[in-house]
């Protein structure tokens, strides 16, 4: 058996929606797993702005271009942090992995 004929036989489970006032709920799971997974995220953009800022003071003809994207990886990592506090279970610590 294939893992394509595996994944038509494998459903999400309440992880939809049904319609804005009347949501299905959420396993507790899902959620840790999703903060998780944006936490990480978070420190692996942190990780490359820092390498970006380093190649910036090693490489002055591309300097800017290191620190504009920089910018933006911090920009993303501030994106995973409010998504990981937006998953995080009911009284949680969302920074904590």
């Amino acid at each position: 058996m294939g893992s394509e004929d595996r994944a038509d036989r494998v459903k999400a489970r309440d992880t939809r929606r049904r319609d804005e006032d009347d949501p299905v709920p959420v396993r507790d799971g899902v959620k840790r797993y999703a903060r998780q997974a944006m936490v990480s995220s978070a420190q692996a953009h942190e990780r490359a702005a820092q390498m970006l800022e380093r190649m910036a003071g090693t490489h002055p003809e591309e300097a800017d271009l290191h620190r504009q994207v920089a910018v933006r990886h911090r920009r993303w990592a501030e994106n995973d942090r409010k998504l990981a506090e937006r998953y995080a279970p009911r009284g949680g610590d969302p920074d904590d992995p």
